[in-house]
């Protein structure tokens, strides 16, 4: 799946988001523009304050940057597909896109279609048990 500016979005797996209820994850990959990396979480976070994640189903948004990438990992609950397409014309999603144009673009400008985009997951771990949290943590440095 693609957005507006035609950013990848790989869909990972049915996590349950420790709740229970079937997730989805999603992996933005797109270029931002040097510097800009506040300007792009600032956008975010005024759109998370709106009903837009309730409408698009999301339930996590963690944004990371590699130089000019920008790594979007986005957990979102099953919406039903009408739900969904609805909301990608909402004033709010067109903004939102609107707003990140000015400082993000799709990864290669090649890209004809979301299927140039997407991406298979390779390598999938999950914990298990009830003690399993999943998360390891190293120290960096000393």
């Amino acid at each position: 799946m693609v957005n507006a500016q035609g950013v990848v979005v790989v869909l990972d797996g049915p996590p349950t988001g420790g709740r229970g209820a079937p997730m989805s994850r999603l992996l933005i990959v797109s270029r931002i523009s040097p510097g800009s990396e506040g300007r792009v979480a600032q956008i975010f976070a005024e759109s998370d304050a709106t009903e837009l994640p309730a409408l698009t189903g999301v339930r996590h948004r963690s944004l990371y940057c590699l130089h000019d990438l920008l790594v979007h990992l986005v957990e979102t609950a099953q919406v039903d597909a009408d739900a969904l397409a609805a909301a990608r014309s909402h004033p709010l999603y067109l903004q939102v896109n609107e707003r990140l144009s000015a400082h993000t673009t799709s990864y290669l400008p090649t890209w004809r279609s979301p299927r140039d985009a997407v991406a298979g997951c390779f390598y999938r771990w999950d914990a298990t048990g009830p003690d399993a949290t999943g998360i390891r943590r190293f120290a960096v440095g000393g």
